[in-house]
């Protein structure tokens, strides 16, 4: 018979517990990040010549900071920056900005349907699609959770250490089959190099990868792949417009719209390390093409750019109207 030792067990979690946290607060980033790779994949990744994507947004995520990365990463204060260079327009209404789970209550939305998000975390998405069945007290208990969390220390992305956690309520969009589809263009430096479509985030999830003239990519990442091929949206190249406006002052992010009814875009979120560069594309011969897309000697020129003042459509645009979103 074998018996458990009391003791033991409390040891055994001390230690899990002290190791833990060395590797949150106390490791270099350096040091951290090869710990969490090599745990991933097996091998460590090139941090002082990276090459492959994961490796670059590894080096990305220790040496490109700013405070407009922090502005960016927050989903509340990315409203301001979206809107100041696309227009009011391409934002998803918003029902109610709080720091305070208590206001997520009846009496303070009194919308049918919305979306629930908190600003500083992944994850953090709860739709209502109807009020009456909602389960208020339990979202507020899981953002409560949430907000208590800096996500900073999960994976030492700098860009969320100073967020003030927050939570946004949205209005509920709606598509022509009751899937919104999520459309991502990985960006370096400016320009779109591809492009993710999400189906069914939320109950079946699915993806497929496209170049940007819309062929099919023979690649994948960890998730599920789309089994059919779909058509493009017909703003395509508004949207690819607008990805390379919102990535002009980064060498590298990810920019997500949501295609509501009639493929009508709404800026979703903007992403700087896609997986918190844990992520290899297989094969992986695209880890090392995607990585060529990304030339760190120009950190110095873009830090420079990017210290200026954000610029209006209008200025932007150099005098072209902005994009409508309709």
């Amino acid at each position: 018979m074998t018996t458990t030792n009391p003791s033991a067990s409390l040891v055994q979690t001390a230690t899990r517990n002290l190791k833990r946290a060395i590797d949150r607060y106390v490791l270099p980033d350096s040091m951290l990040f090869r710990k969490q790779y090599i745990n991933r994949h097996g091998f460590a990744p090139d941090l002082v010549e990276p090459k492959d994507l994961s490796e670059k947004l590894l080096w990305l995520k220790m040496y490109d900071r700013s405070a407009l990365h922090t502005q960016c990463a927050d989903k509340i204060r990315a409203r301001d920056y979206v809107a100041a260079k696309l227009g009011p327009e391409t934002i998803i209404p918003a029902l109610r900005i709080t720091y305070d789970p208590a206001d997520i209550e009846p009496t303070k939305i009194d919308a049918d349907r919305f979306v629930v998000k908190t600003n500083h975390d992944q994850g953090g998405v709860f739709l209502c699609s109807d009020r009456s069945t909602f389960n208020w007290a339990e979202v507020r208990k899981e953002v409560a959770a949430r907000l208590a969390v800096n996500k900073y220390y999960e994976f030492r992305e700098h860009q969320y250490k100073d967020i003030r956690p927050g939570i946004l309520v949205e209005d509920f969009i709606d598509s022509d089959d009751g899937n919104v589809r999520e459309i991502k263009f990985y960006c370096f430096h400016g320009v779109p190099g591809f492009i993710q479509v999400v189906y069914d985030r939320f109950v079946n999830r699915r993806e497929i990868f496209y170049d940007p003239d819309w062929k099919r990519m023979p690649f994948s990442g960890p998730g599920a792949q789309l089994e059919h091929e779909i058509d493009p949206p017909h703003n395509l190249a508004q949207l690819m417009e607008w990805a390379s406006i919102l990535s002009e002052p980064f060498l590298c992010c990810r920019i997500d719209f949501l295609l509501g009814r009639g493929d009508r875009p709404w800026f979703g979120e903007i992403t700087f390390h896609h997986g918190a560069g844990l992520i290899r594309f297989q094969p992986k011969e695209f880890e090392r093409k995607f990585g060529d897309m990304i030339d760190l000697s120009r950190l110095e020129e873009t830090r420079r750019r990017r210290e200026g003042p954000v610029p209006t459509p209008a200025r932007f645009l150099s005098g072209r109207a902005a994009p409508s979103a309709g």
